[in-house]
């Protein structure tokens, strides 16, 4: 197998697993690093450019594995090369090329979104975050259901679920309202919400989140996933009647020297260094 299929392969059948990839639900993208490009040898660099919807030069050259268009997460692992693919973004940053796979597809519906997001998350984590994830957590969606929520609300009730909350997701959950998946309006609100937050919610849709390897981005999904199931268990228990409180969560924060979300645990805050998330 190729290095640059290794945390796809293993990361998509999971997220199928969890049930937040039904039918072609979810999409994927990864920055590639200097390890993952070992085997560009089997590259068609003389592929033809396609225009992009978007300009991104500030990641003009590098290469992205993205899944394909209407495939199925549970199906990457058996069939990389129609599931997905690398494409090298032109060094105008408005053109791509498809360098291996999607044999017969194209990439992402959302290719445009991650990219944008790509541009912000690089460029707010210094370089390190390079994994975008999309998809269809349950609790999560279930959240807006049955509680109005913003950003504030939803990061601290989360938060306030389980100690490991802050600790996983520092950067916290963005809450955007409804909107119409696939458009301008939505990659601009999510790019926005990118600049101080590492994960964004899509209110009756799913979630996206940035990650410095794949792993990383479905490990904070799966955090936020355990902590709304939690909160659903707490329901069915009888009701929510005790929760870590914000002080308790401030500590827990100060204790791993974190940086949490601005303005989720406090008014104002002056300014926030951007602080790499472990990956615990």
């Amino acid at each position: 197998m190729y290095s640059f299929l290794t945390d796809i392969t293993a990361v998509a059948p999971e997220i199928y697993r969890n049930g937040w990839a039904e039918a072609n639900a979810g999409n994927i993208s990864l920055r590639l690093n200097k390890a993952e490009l070992e085997d560009h040898a089997v590259f068609r660099e003389t592929a033809p450019w396609r225009p992009l919807s978007v300009s991104v030069p500030e990641i003009a050259g590098e290469y992205f594995l993205v899944t394909a268009s209407g495939c199925h997460l549970r199906r990457i692992a058996d069939d990389p090369e129609h599931t997905c693919g690398v494409v090298r973004i032109g060094d105008d940053g408005e053109s791509y090329q498809i360098v291996w796979g999607l044999q017969g597809g194209e990439p992402t519906s959302e290719f445009a979104s991650h990219l944008l997001a790509h541009v912000v998350r690089r460029r707010v984590s210094g370089g390190e975050e390079r994994a975008i994830l999309h998809t269809h957590p349950t609790a999560l969606i279930a959240l807006c259901h049955v509680r109005e929520f913003d950003t504030r609300s939803l990061t601290r009730l989360l938060w306030s679920m389980h100690q490991e909350g802050v600790c996983l997701f520092p950067g916290g959950v963005a809450y955007l309202p409804f909107q119409i998946s696939g458009g301008d309006a939505i990659a601009e609100a999510t790019c926005r919400a990118f600049e101080t937050h590492g994960m964004v919610m899509w209110e009756y849709h799913g979630i996206l989140a940035s990650g410095t390897s794949l792993d990383h981005a479905f490990g904070m999904v799966q955090s936020a996933e355990k902590a709304a199931l939690i909160y659903r268990d707490a329901c069915c228990m009888g009701g929510m009647r005790r929760a870590l409180d914000l002080e308790s969560i401030r500590a827990v924060a100060e204790n791993f020297h974190l940086a949490p979300a601005p303005d989720v645990l406090d008014e104002a805050p002056k300014s926030r260094q951007y602080q790499k998330i472990s990956e615990r």
